[in-house]
């Protein structure tokens, strides 16, 4: 499932996943949601961990440095929550309560503990 949704995912363009593909695997929203990148990430790390394919994270790179550059506010924290394909924000609106950036926070906290079992 994660291969799948890499390869048919990617925006190889504009860096990102796609929030959404068809059931046929056509991209159908070309947005990038922080959830998404975040999950994906989660996705990686324990793809990574538990198969040893270097593959996983160089996705893994690849989807934290495209948040790194888009998705994180650097002044005054936490993750935007939508893109355009091209990676321009809809508005300044981050996670909204109660999340608080559950997403990333998980994310960052499932691969913690997938490196502490390797």
């Amino acid at each position: 499932l994660f291969d799948k949704g890499w390869n048919r995912g990617w925006d190889a363009k504009y860096g990102g996943l796609y929030f959404a593909l068809s059931p046929q695997e056509e991209v159908i929203d070309r947005d990038k949601n922080y959830w998404v990148m975040a999950e994906a990430i989660s996705a990686a790390s324990l793809l990574g961990v538990k198969t040893r394919d270097s593959g996983y994270w160089k996705a893994y790179d690849a989807l934290f440095s495209y948040c790194q550059e888009h998705f994180i506010d650097h002044t005054y924290g936490g993750w935007y929550q939508l893109l355009n394909q091209q990676n321009e924000r809809y508005s300044s609106k981050k996670s909204p309560a109660p999340k608080a950036d559950y997403h990333p926070v998980a994310a960052c906290y499932q691969t913690l503990i997938a490196l502490n079992y390797r």
